[in-house]
């Protein structure tokens, strides 16, 4: 079946749901490597192939492959050091799955963009915010550190755009911006995010951006659910956050008030350690991680 035909079948069927988002993925197993797309297991083979020929052109004190020929995308002969596939690689991968709203079939893409930072730029933008440090550390550990920097940020900007940061161990792997439209195009977004932890072997993930905050009602807090989104209530808080996870349980949020003045200026409280609770926007990067756990990843 296409991808067309199978999206009408699921619009014909009886259990369509009146709102929400429809996922197909293809996944092309072999039933010798059940747990592994073949794709996913191909990039897995390149990898531990590019790391033995890097070693041997270290052993062979040969800096870098001077092989001609011709290379796509960016697989060629720098042979390079990461922890994880090539961005290429993760990209086809997320070709292959295409997201749809229910119950009209209208496409939807997440907005995401990946980007490496220039140095001698990021220094004279922090010269002029008059930022602190980048702070150093896991993901948890930057926490305290990434949320000063932010609320300067805020304060002298009057918005800060969303932020995902993966790491492996204290080292930062990508600086991924992020933008949302939706709640339904803002969890493609983290499902693409989780996929990208996966082809990174991210162990860690830190995100900063902005969100509302509502006190939960009687009912909800009976029920120790929440009924109505913040972003639904008409009390809803301005704020800004940062949170983390660690591949190893640990978790931590700080949390600071938004608050606007008559000229517009911009007003942040000082931030209050959050109980990170549910942290659904992480959910897709929970999920990844325990299966890359049974697939001994």
């Amino acid at each position: 079946m296409s991808v067309q035909e199978i999206l009408t079948a699921i619009k014909a069927s009886r259990g369509m749901p009146p709102f929400g988002t429809i996922t197909i993925g293809r996944r092309w197993i072999d039933k010798e490597l059940e747990s592994w797309e073949i794709l996913d297991a191909a990039a897995a083979v390149y990898m531990h192939l590019n790391d033995l020929l890097r070693i041997g052109h270290q052993a062979s004190d040969v800096e870098t492959c001077n092989l001609e020929g011709t290379y796509r995308e960016c697989v060629n002969a720098e042979l390079p050091r990461t922890s994880g596939y090539l961005p290429c690689m993760h990209i086809a991968q997320s070709e292959l799955t295409s997201h749809f709203s229910a119950p009209d079939g209208s496409a939807l893409s997440d907005v995401s963009e990946e980007f490496e930072v220039d140095e001698a730029k990021a220094q004279k933008a922090a010269k002029g915010y008059q930022l602190p440090d980048f702070p150093d550390g896991d993901a948890i550990a930057r926490v305290p550190g990434m949320m000063k920097i932010a609320r300067q940020v805020m304060e002298k900007d009057g918005y800060h755009g969303t932020f995902a940061f993966l790491l492996a161990g204290e080292s930062v792997l990508h600086i991924q911006a992020m933008g949302f439209d939706s709640q339904r195009t803002k969890r493609l977004s983290f499902e693409r995010l989780a996929r990208l932890a996966e082809s990174s072997r991210a162990d860690g993930v830190l995100v900063i951006g902005e969100m509302w905050t509502g006190v939960q009602t009687e009912l909800e807090k009976k029920l120790n659910t929440v009924l109505i989104p913040a972003r639904d209530r008409v009390d809803k808080t301005e704020a800004l956050a940062v949170y983390a996870v660690t591949r190893d349980g640990r978790r931590s949020e700080q949390v600071c008030t938004v608050t606007r003045g008559p000229n517009g200026e911009t007003n942040c409280s000082d931030p209050v350690e959050s109980d990170p609770g549910m942290m659904n926007t992480m959910i897709p990067i929970f999920r990844t991680w325990k299966e890359m756990e049974l697939r001994g990843l």
